[in-house]
This record gives structure tokens, C-alpha cells and sequence, in this order.
């Protein structure tokens, strides 16, 4: 799958630049949240290498979206469950970790979204469960925004120091990376909450 994903990436370079760019990481953004196997970091990483002055706004443009679908996700799980939710979580073949999720809520409440914003997780089967579990939806929006957005934030300011390098440093050091921003992720929320 990360092979999958730096194929990709290499491939969107070449249309990073286009007009509708935003666009499609805005609704590519969005259904990550909920449906989309694929990380918008795909589309990011290229779009932050053709408009490197903009990392910052890219960085909180795409988590702004991802939330909204994580919004979406939770609704999803929350009402509509029966009808939505679990053909999604079928779709993944994740309908077994439910449980597992269910527990981990249970023991690590919302350190688990913190989790799930950042790492390669699928954050779709968390946003799911948490509406479908009616897990406070406050600190689930709140989790989400600091995991998505310290995700993409430290994402496009890499591209941005880096440039294509970037995508070499991440490739190479994938799971390092994303054990240190998990980690990361906990320590802020545990001295904002």
C-alpha cells in the first residue's frame, strides 16, 4: 500500500499545478473521512510542491475538509448506521475491529482520535464507530482537528523546507514518522486537556 501511495503521488505531480487541483483535494479530503482508501496526501504533497508558498493554507485547507467528512462519518455512524455505516465497514472488512474499537474507547477515550487523525489507520472506520458508539461528538471534533490538522500541517511544511526531498524523507522513514506524530499528537492533547 505505501508503495501504492508514492506511486501516486508521483504521478499527481504533474497535474499539482492545475486550476481545479483544490478542487479535487477538497472532495478527495472530504470522502477520505468516510469512504476513499486512499490518503489525500496524494494529492497534497504535489499540490504543496507546485504552490510551495501556500503550505500553510494547503495544509489547513485539507484538514478543514477532512474533518467536514470525519463530520459526515460520524453522522453517518451515528443515524445511519444500518443503512450506511456498516456496508462501509464491511467494505473495509473491518466490521470485526468494532468491538476492538469499541474497547479501546472504553480504556483510551479520545486519545484513540488523536490516533486515528494521525497515523495510516484508516481514520474512516474511527469516525464511523465513534458516531455509531455516540462518542462525544465535542472531543470528537476537537481530536480530530488537532490530529488532521498537525497531520497535514507538518506534511505541506515539509514539502515546503524540503521540496521534493520530501517525499524521499517521508517515503524512507514512514513508520518512524508516524509512531513520532502520534506521540506528539498525545502530549499536546494531554496538556490541552
Amino acid at each position: 500500500m505505501k508503495k501504492l501511495i508514492f506511486d501516486l503521488i508521483n504521478q499527481t505531480i504533474k497535474i499539482a499545478d492545475n486550476k481545479k487541483s483544490l478542487n479535487f483535494l477538497a472532495l478527495f479530503s472530504f470522502l477520505e473521512s468516510i469512504i476513499i482508501p486512499i490518503p489525500p496526501d496524494i494529492l497534497l504533497v504535489p499540490i504543496t510542491l507546485a504552490k510551495r508558498y501556500k503550505w500553510f493554507f494547503l495544509g489547513i485547507f485539507t484538514t478543514c475538509f477532512s474533518v467536514l467528512g470525519g463530520i459526515l462519518g460520524y453522522i453517518i455512524g451515528l443515524f445511519f448506521w444500518d443503512l450506511l455505516g456498516i456496508k462501509i465497514v464491511d467494505f473495509y472488512n473491518a466490521h470485526h475491529h468494532i468491538d476492538y474499537i469499541k474497547n479501546l474507547f472504553d480504556k483510551y477515550g479520545w486519545v484513540v482520535i488523536l490516533i486515528a487523525g494521525v497515523s495510516p489507520i484508516p481514520y474512516k472506520i474511527f469516525t464511523i464507530s465513534s458516531g455509531m458508539l455516540g462518542y462525544n461528538f465535542f472531543i470528537f471534533l476537537i481530536c480530530s482537528l488537532i490530529s488532521r490538522g498537525l497531520r497535514f500541517l507538518s506534511l505541506t511544511f515539509l514539502v515546503n523546507k524540503y521540496g521534493e526531498k520530501s517525499i524521499q524523507i517521508v517515503e524512507k522513514h514512514f513508520l518512524k514518522s508516524t509512531i513520532i506524530l502520534s506521540f506528539i499528537v498525545v502530549v499536546i492533547a494531554l496538556l490541552i486537556f
